[in-house]
């Protein structure tokens, strides 16, 4: 299983699209937080520079890494070789989580390190609470990534079909899912018989979490719950139905 996920790393990493997507969005992240605000620009101008490009990395990078680690191997059915080979079904389905979470460790640290090295060349240092709320993004952004690509990978496992998975994964971290559901659980009949949902939602979850942590108050039980619920429950879910799918060789 580990030769697998490593080998499929070093294939992702090749990608031209990734070798080519990353650099940019870095650059863009760059030109951003090196002439946001002009001359007259302070240190939470910077955070708020920092904040602002952090929302989009889900969208961009993610959707990048989404579909270079599985809509390429269901196109080229690499995971009916791998298993072919003696990789478990369920080591196909805890080897890409785990590629996940390491692709997007290794685009979000250097993306970290622009984000608080580059204000420091405009004399713009941020305060410890600013450095704080920035670092908490960073953390924020990816659970959010890693949760939204886990639910769109249940969906590719089960239908065996990576065209859901990427549609579901691009409305999840577009925000438009988050928002189109915001306004039912706000408005309507919805509001009225079950409540106020829309806290419970993963995006607003973490970001209830991140704010919890700014103002000290207990943030555990929320972040537990969160992960759990939209990460490690479709994670397990995806385990025996990709079990009982029917692969075509």
């Amino acid at each position: 299983m580990h030769n697998y996920m490593f080998a499929d790393i070093s294939r992702v990493l090749k990608k031209r699209s990734v070798r080519f997507g990353f650099p940019g969005f870095a650059l863009c992240l760059a030109l951003l937080l090196l002439f946001y605000g002009g001359k007259g620009a302070v240190s939470a101008d910077m955070r708020r520079a920092a904040e602002f490009a952090l929302d989009f990395f889900p969208l961009v990078i993610g959707t990048l890494l989404f579909v270079s680690v599985y809509a390429d191997d269901f196109k080229c059915r690499a995971m009916q070789v791998a298993i072919g080979a003696g990789v478990s079904r369920e080591g196909i389905v805890l080897a890409k989580f785990g590629e996940c979470a390491l692709l997007l460790l290794f685009t979000l640290l250097p993306t970290a390190a622009l984000c608080f090295l580059l204000p420091g060349i405009r004399n713009l240092f941020y305060t410890g609470a600013e450095a704080q709320a920035v670092a908490l993004t960073i953390a924020q952004v990816f659970l959010r990534t890693l949760g939204f690509m886990q639910l769109a990978a249940t969906l590719c496992f089960l239908t065996q079909n990576s065209l859901q998975g990427v549609i579901a994964f691009a409305l999840l971290s577009s925000n438009a899912l988050y928002i189109l559901i915001t306004m039912i659980f706000l408005t309507g009949p919805l509001k009225n018989n079950v409540g106020r949902l829309q806290p419970f939602l993963y995006t607003s979850m973490l970001r209830g979490v991140q704010a919890d942590i700014l103002t000290g108050k207990p943030f555990v039980g929320i972040l537990v719950l969160a992960i759990g619920v939209y990460m490690l429950l479709p994670l397990i879910l995806a385990l025996p139905g990709f079990r009982k799918k029917e692969l075509s060789f």
